[in-house]
């Protein structure tokens, strides 16, 4: 999918007082690491909410806001998984100049990935930790990507299944609709993507499943290992595959507080 070595993206140094579009919140400038968060098909930064505040103290949350939701709901959607990940590389190069990890949810997680891939390819910083969430290794063929080729009412009946879509928003037709059309067109952008082959990366991986997810097998998981630098861990968590927002949400957060620490830890020993 990438060449052997990328060019620089074009340089995108927003004016003093602006943010790139895809961030609401300025980085602080803190000793808290920062762990930058990418989200699930038809998903939103607001998904990190919970994250973000169980952290605060700890690890500096940056979620990312993909276009087409929330503030960005006029800014069109790119035209595929790699235009955007070479958006955000642009984008986002400015905010990763100290060290960082990256946790991605689901599709988020393939992005993640793709990004640091690139970010090393071109000789850019790298992240420190990569954190894959409900999402199958990137050589494995992308859950529910296909989805995106199905009727309205097959797609809605999976997203229902897999806990994508609220039982209460069944009764609003005119926001399920919204939600559909915006999971189609994100699960378009993962059909389209180009599967990684299995290689050693320089970051440590760790991954985080759902025991009941019905998307992603523990074994689709495990194979993240394939993915780094062999320093791996698997996170096993009651619930499906949106772990992060139920009962297992702070469950979650200090998992991803003592992977992000660690990194720390390890950091500001080689200074």
């Amino acid at each position: 999918m990438l060449q052997n070595r990328l060019e620089a993206p074009a340089p995108q140094r927003h004016e003093a007082g602006t943010l790139t579009p895809y961030l609401s919140v300025r980085p602080a400038d803190d000793e808290r690491p920062r762990l930058f968060c990418f989200p699930h098909a038809g998903g939103s930064a607001s998904v990190f909410t919970l994250l973000r505040n169980v952290l605060a103290d700890r690890v500096n949350v940056v979620p990312v806001q993909p276009p087409g939701r929330e503030r960005r709901l006029r800014d069109p959607l790119r035209a595929d998984l790699t235009a955007l990940v070479a958006d955000l590389d642009a984008q986002l190069d400015p905010y990763l100049d100290r060290p960082y990890a990256f946790y991605g949810h689901s599709m988020g997680a393939l992005v993640a990935h793709d990004l640091a891939v690139r970010r090393a390819a071109r000789g850019a910083r790298t992240p420190l930790r990569l954190l894959a969430g409900a999402c199958r290794a990137p050589h494995l063929p992308a859950a529910f990507a296909a989805a995106h080729a199905q009727p309205d009412d097959a797609l809605r009946a999976q997203m229902v299944t897999c806990g994508g879509l609220p039982a209460e928003l069944l009764a609003h037709p005119e926001r399920v609709a919204a939600a559909l059309g915006l999971t189609r067109e994100d699960l378009r952008l993962c059909a389209s993507r180009v599967r990684t082959p299995a290689a050693p990366r320089p970051w440590p991986v760790e991954a985080f499943h759902g025991t009941t997810d019905p998307l992603v097998a523990r074994s689709e998981a495990a194979a993240w290992a394939e993915h780094g630098n062999g320093e791996f861990a698997l996170h096993r968590l009651p619930g499906g595959h949106f772990f992060l927002v139920g009962s297992a949400g702070r469950q979650f957060a200090a998992g991803v507080a003592e992977a992000v620490l660690r990194l720390a830890v390890r950091e500001g020993s080689t200074r």
